[in-house]
């Protein structure tokens, strides 16, 4: 009798997690739509941090934004070739600074650049 008990106590809990996941998909949807509203990312980032399900839709819609900002800011020539050109100076530095440290026998992590290096699997 006992094992039935505890059966029936197993299945109640899963039935409420369940149940309590669903409610937390429910009241984040709303935000999660806003989540890809061009400038709208902001409110499930900022009001429902607390909501897993808005949070992550939001923070994709963060990144999707970004994107989208950037495609209308390469849309106009000018910006494109000062962007690039700024690129390629900070490479050619960054390539020299590295040139010297290691001539000098020193361990030196390009910022940002080294972070993706350390993740690189070959």
């Amino acid at each position: 009798m006992n094992e039935i008990i505890s059966g029936n106590t197993e299945e109640q809990k899963t039935d409420g997690s369940d149940q309590s996941q669903e409610k937390m998909i429910q009241e984040g949807k709303a935000a999660a739509i806003l989540g890809y509203i061009p400038f709208m990312c902001f409110v499930p980032l900022t009001r429902m941090r607390d909501n897993p399900f808005a949070l992550k839709h939001g923070k994709q819609g963060l990144i999707l934004f970004v994107l989208e900002i950037l495609a209308i800011i390469f849309l106009f020539p000018r910006i494109s070739q000062l962007f690039w050109g700024m690129i390629l100076i900070l490479c050619l530095v960054s390539a020299a600074a590295g040139i010297i440290y290691s001539t000098q026998g020193k361990d030196w992590k390009i910022p940002f650049v080294g972070e993706l290096g350390d993740r690189l699997k070959l």
